[in-house]
């Protein structure tokens, strides 16, 4: 394994960490142990930082990361969560809620702290002014709660520059991946320079880029080379990112995952403008299912309809798509037609994705409209 400085902190980190973020449900509802068994074998296998949140699984990752915590022998992994304006608008609620996660994740001191999902730079003015979420967390760090504050964004580069300007954060996790590196490429650059370190979530597209490998296959050294390994070994090839945060939900897709930890090198410049030919703007605009969406008031089952919107970006015929829909998902394009169009999940894309309008083309499936 190899390990980083993570910007100015003064701590080193996997440049493989570990996302608590896509532990399976059949196991996690089950038995928390499970889960916990996949961190402790990331830690034999190197993985120094593990990266969680409220809500994430159910609400059950922090309870999963905490159960590794008090089972793990030796020194610990670095451990991080987060807290969006959604949870506290106050500095007050804010410390109640850094109290809340670090008596669940079974520490001390919390070491990294992300002001959560922040997808515009008001989200972010929201967080800092005064009695703000920002006053909460610095008096928590103040009373040895939580070691670094930081930020997780969702932004195209140009909002991430008053983040970046500012001071306040230590770290930024960003979207970043091959999905869309020439499209974010230049705010991975910004944090850099500026001397902040920088994990990149969603490294495998949420796990779009193992299921369309062929469309991938231009990130590969070989034909031999996992996808996973070569969309890994690209991200900490480049000398901006700390680390990746793959989420892997078995001990099998972290070993793969950690595999990739040996494979990495440099990237050049002719590389990136190489590897920019092969995407198209679309990529950049693929649901990473990340489920924050998923507040539909008549349950629609969002993310699976974006699922399988991703295939027709990829290329898919949409003659196909209905019998995919019900084949995979067990849902069809009448289905989305019933959506009321109320605009609540919009706001919570990550991605700013237009969600009503591709559940309507969904449903013109149908009819054979495209």
């Amino acid at each position: 394994m190899q390990y980083r400085p993570l910007g100015k902190t003064g701590k080193e980190i996997s440049v493989i960490s570990f996302g608590g973020m896509r532990f399976r449900p059949e196991d996690y509802k089950k038995d928390h142990q499970i889960c916990a068994d996949i961190l402790h074998r990331a830690q034999e296998l190197g993985v120094n930082y593990i990266d969680t949140a409220p809500d994430y699984c159910g609400d059950h990752s922090e309870d999963i990361v905490g159960l590794a915590m008090r089972q793990i022998r030796g020194k610990r992994p670095y451990v991080s969560t987060k807290c969006g304006l959604w949870m506290a608008k106050t500095a007050q609620k804010a410390y109640e809620q850094v109290q809340r996660s670090r008596d669940r994740l079974s520490v001390d001191t919390i070491d990294f702290y992300y002001m959560w999902c922040l997808m515009s730079p008001k989200d972010y003015q929201r967080m800092v002014v005064p009695g703000g979420l920002y006053e909460g967390l610095l008096r928590a760090q103040q009373d040895g709660l939580i070691g670094h504050i930081c930020s997780s964004v969702h932004m195209d580069s140009a909002d991430m520059k008053p983040i970046i300007d500012d001071g306040r954060s230590e770290a930024i996790l960003l979207g970043y991946n091959a999905l869309n590196f020439a499209f974010r490429r230049k705010g991975l650059t910004d944090c850099h320079r500026a001397g902040l370190g920088t994990v990149a979530m969603n490294p495998l597209g949420g796990g779009i880029i193992p299921r369309s490998g062929e469309q991938f296959a231009f990130l590969k050294n070989s034909p031999e080379e996992s996808i996973v390994h070569a969309a890994l070994r690209f991200l900490i090839g480049h000398k901006e990112i700390t680390a990746a945060l793959p989420g892997p939900s078995t001990i099998a897709e972290l070993e793969e995952c950690v595999a990739a930890a040996d494979l990495a090198h440099t990237i050049s410049e002719e590389t990136f403008a190489h590897l920019a030919k092969h995407l198209k703007s679309e990529l950049n605009t693929l649901c990473t299912s990340c489920a924050y969406c998923d507040k539909c008031p008549i349950d629609l089952p969002i993310v699976k309809f974006l699922d399988m919107y991703n295939q027709y970006l990829l290329g898919e015929d949409p003659k196909n798509m209905p019998g995919k829909l019900e084949a995979t998902w067990g849902i069809t394009p009448a289905d989305a037609a019933k959506c009321t169009q109320c605009g609540i999940c919009e706001p919570l894309c990550t991605q700013k994705l237009p969600i009503m309008e591709r559940l309507k083309e969904i449903a013109s499936w149908s009819c054979g409209v495209n």
